[in-house]
């Protein structure tokens, strides 16, 4: 079983495997896409307000509701940290490809925000896994507090995002996701090591 990890432990992991950062190049470019094909401006921080509430609202979701699901559909605790484990190996070595390119096709970009940036690109399934897996063997309370930083720090991240981007470019941005992606792989690997480890052969 997972052991117990304090609050800042948990936004990091959290912060690392919804990887903000990578997506702020494609982010950009779709924001500055609807505002020049778009009578109706919006500026940069109506779009990271509206995103930011949307990741909160996907993570308190999974963190009040993850123990409880898990329970309902009467899965393992070590058979959920290896499923989900070899999850976020996969999603690791896929953000270090790099993301498709995806195609802003609708005219709200409202639904843009939810689908895809929202989920999956920033709560996607390993954040769903590594935020039920938490909620095995920690406080409700100390995951919330947890979620609740990990959706300041993306909120930040983002705000902060064309700054960042004017310092690093996008090769750094880019490469500082890659970097996320090694720790998203790295505890991937440790669930399934904790995972195979609570197995008991009989």
């Amino acid at each position: 079983m997972s052991e117990l990890v304090s609050i800042p432990e948990i936004a990091f992991k959290l912060y690392a495997i919804m990887d903000p950062l990578s997506i702020l190049p494609y982010l950009i470019a779709l924001y500055e896409e609807f505002n020049r094909n778009s009578q109706n401006k919006i500026s940069w921080r109506f779009l990271v307000n509206k995103l930011s509430i949307a990741v909160t609202v996907l993570l308190l979701f999974f963190s009040i509701l993850g123990g409880p699901l898990l329970a309902f559909l009467g899965i393992s605790v070590s058979a959920l940290e290896i499923g989900g484990g070899i999850i976020l190996v996969y999603l690791g070595v896929d953000t270090l490809g790099g993301f498709q390119q995806l195609k802003f096709l609708s005219s709200r970009i409202e639904e843009a925000i939810i689908t895809p940036i929202a989920t999956p690109l920033i709560v996607g399934p390993g954040t769903m896994t590594g935020l039920i897996t938490l909620s095995v063997s920690n406080n409700l309370i100390i995951l919330i507090l947890g979620s609740l930083l990990a959706a300041l720090l993306v909120y930040l991240s983002l705000l902060l995002g064309p700054i960042i981007i004017r310092i690093l470019g996008n090769t750094g941005t880019v490469a500082v996701g890659r970097f996320m992606a090694i720790i998203i792989a790295a505890f991937g690997v440790q669930l399934i090591i904790d995972g195979i480890s609570q197995i008991k052969l009989i």
